[in-house]
C-alpha cells in the first residue's frame, strides 16, 4: 500500500530507517526552507503559486465542472461522520457497510484481508475513543478523477483475539494513537449507476502512516 502512487507523498513517514542519503536530503530541504534569502522566499512562492495553479486548482475546477454545488468545508464534514463507521466496518469485515462508502479497491482489499486473518486465527477486538479534526493535505487529479488527500489520527484500543476469543496482543487497556490518510475520489453518477444524478465521494485508499502507544 505504500507503495501506491495515491501515497508516495507520504512514504516517508512510516519508514523506521533513515539513510544517510535521507538525512542529507532533509538537511538540505530543512536549510531551504528555513534560508532568510529573500530569493529562496521569493522562488518558494512562485513555486508554490505555480503548484497551486497547475494542480490544485485546476483539480478544484474540475471538481465544480462535475458537481457546481460541491462545498470544501462540506466535504469534510461528511469525511469527518464517515470515519467511524468506515473504520469500524473495516475492523469488522463488514462488506455492505464498505459499500456505501469506499470504492472496490478498498473492498476487494479488505475482503482478501479479513479471509487471511481469520485462517491464520486473528480477531481484531479494536474500539475508536476519539477521532481528531480531519485536514485536507492535497487536491490532485489522478488520470480523470479528481481526489482529495486528507489526513487525521484516531485514539483506539488495540487488542487482537484468536479464535477462541483469549487476548493474544494489546488489551482492553492498550491505547494507540493511529495516523491515517484516505484518498478520496469523486466517482461519475454513469459509473455509480443505479439512476444516480450527482457525482459522490468514496474512499479509494487507505493508509496508516504510523502507530504510537499511549498506555
Amino acid at each position: 500500500m505504500q507503495g501506491h502512487p495515491v501515497f508516495k507523498h507520504f512514504a516517508g513517514l512510516s519508514e523506521p530507517v533513515v539513510t544517510k542519503g535521507h538525512e542529507i536530503a532533509e538537511d538540505m530541504r530543512d536549510r531551504w526552507e528555513t534560508s532568510d534569502s529573500p530569493i529562496v522566499h521569493k522562488i518558494q512562492d512562485v513555486s508554490d503559486s505555480i503548484f497551486q495553479e497547475s494542480d490544485a486548482a485546476a483539480s478544484i475546477k474540475e471538481i465544480r465542472r462535475r458537481d457546481p454545488s460541491f462545498s470544501l468545508m462540506d466535504f469534510v464534514a461528511e469525511v469527518q461522520e464517515a470515519i467511524r463507521p468506515v473504520l469500524n466496518a473495516y475492523m469488522k469485515g463488514d462488506i455492505e457497510t464498505l459499500k456505501k462508502y469506499c470504492t472496490s479497491e478498498v473492498i476487494n482489499r479488505r475482503e482478501a484481508e479479513h479471509k487471511a486473518f481469520e485462517a491464520h486465527g486473528i480477531f481484531f477486538d479494536n474500539k475508536i475513543l476519539h477521532i481528531s479534526d480531519v485536514e485536507v493535505r492535497e487536491i490532485k487529479m489522478m488520470g480523470t478523477s479528481p481526489l482529495i488527500i486528507v489526513a487525521f489520527q484516531t485514539q483506539q484500543v488495540h487488542c487482537i483475539r484468536d479464535q477462541n476469543g483469549a487476548i493474544t496482543e494489546g488489551g482492553q487497556d492498550t491505547i494507540h494513537t493511529v495516523y491515517y490518510a484516505w484518498a478520496m475520489r469523486q466517482v461519475d453518477p454513469e459509473e455509480l449507476g443505479g439512476g444516480a444524478i450527482y457525482p459522490i465521494w468514496k474512499l479509494m485508499e487507505m493508509q496508516q502512516l504510523g502507530v504510537q502507544s499511549l498506555i
